[in-house]
């Protein structure tokens, strides 16, 4: 609130709106005994040295703007912060999540209003902070850290969409952990889960800043490549697999040895499988995946298949 549009006296500052208010009424009801004092007054002075109805409606016209100015200052110090408040909630209600009023704004206003504007402060921080957990969690595994199955179809979309509009490349790794079935009934669930944030780990490390790597469920992992052929993502997807090969999960003095069998597609004008090129592009990339693991596992497929895809090289 701007320093010359406080129209009231410091002292009256500290008031507060239920104080202005009362001070106001106290007013009006004083208004009535200025035609009474005046009246004791000639009595006692025998005459006035005014006419008696000049003095009178000085008096009243006194009494009625001094009650304007109070009335008005009144209203702008109560107005003045609430439109910050109305502005502040229509700004919430825009998708302005965590906007606050600054409090030197409201350094003037009445104290229950400083109170309202630091509640307002408070309770938006904390709306855009659980909002914000809630869009984390609504897009991340909550066990890997990884982004999500329902994160990576949604941005995938958006990333496949730039690479249409630029003519460029685009692939997907689809990973599977090789016989992880066998780590969660030998060594437990809990060595499992860390087993599956060791290997997410290793993705994180291994691809580049532009790819995308989410958790599709269970053990099974797909990393979307943009500006990158099928021959470019072949080439990724075997140094992943090569590192998570030559770097086992170690617990202690256990070690745990562990590879991945990754199938790699590259989008195609022409969907074979699917209701779009995403869909159509993950699917091929997880039927390499199923070629890789019927040919021992711990290898890198791509789609499309050889001439003879009955038969492993």
């Amino acid at each position: 609130m701007d320093a010359r549009k406080n129209l009231l006296p410091l002292r009256l500052k500290g008031l507060g709106v239920v104080g202005l208010l009362r001070l106001y009424s106290a007013l009006l009801l004083l208004l009535p005994l200025l035609p009474q004092s005046i009246y004791w007054l000639s009595l006692y002075l025998g005459e006035l040295p005014v006419n008696m109805g000049v003095l009178l409606l000085l008096c009243l016209v006194l009494a009625v703007c001094v009650s304007a100015w109070l009335g008005h200052a009144i209203a702008r110090t109560i107005l003045d912060p609430l439109r910050l408040l109305v502005q502040g909630a229509q700004k919430i209600q825009d998708g302005e999540y965590g906007h606050v009023i600054d409090p030197e704004a409201t350094r003037d206003a009445p104290t229950e209003f400083k109170q309202l504007v630091r509640a307002f402060n408070r309770m938006s921080t904390t709306l855009l902070e659980h909002i914000e957990t809630i869009q984390t969690t609504s897009r991340t595994d909550q066990l890997t850290g990884m982004f999500n199955r329902r994160h990576l179809m949604a941005e995938g979309y958006r990333i496949l969409g730039v690479a249409l509009r630029a003519g460029s490349p685009c692939s997907c790794l689809m990973l599977d952990i090789d016989h992880f079935k066998n780590v969660n009934d030998t060594h437990g669930h809990p060595v499992g889960d860390k087993f599956l944030i060791h290997i997410a780990g290793r993705i994180q490390a291994t691809i580049r800043a532009s790819d995308m790597a989410a958790r599709y469920g269970g053990e099974e992992f797909v990393v979307i490549a943009p500006n990158a052929s099928l021959s470019e993502a072949s080439l990724m997807a075997e140094r992943l697999r090569e590192d998570v090969a030559a770097n086992p999960l170690r617990l202690g003095n256990f070690v745990l040895d562990n590879t991945v069998s990754i199938g790699v597609a590259e989008y195609d004008p022409e969907p074979t499988f699917g209701s779009n090129l995403l869909e159509d592009m993950i699917e091929k990339a997880d039927k390499a995946l199923y070629r890789a693991k019927q040919c021992g596992r711990n290898r890198v497929e791509t789609w499309p298949f050889p001439d003879s895809p009955d038969r492993c090289p």
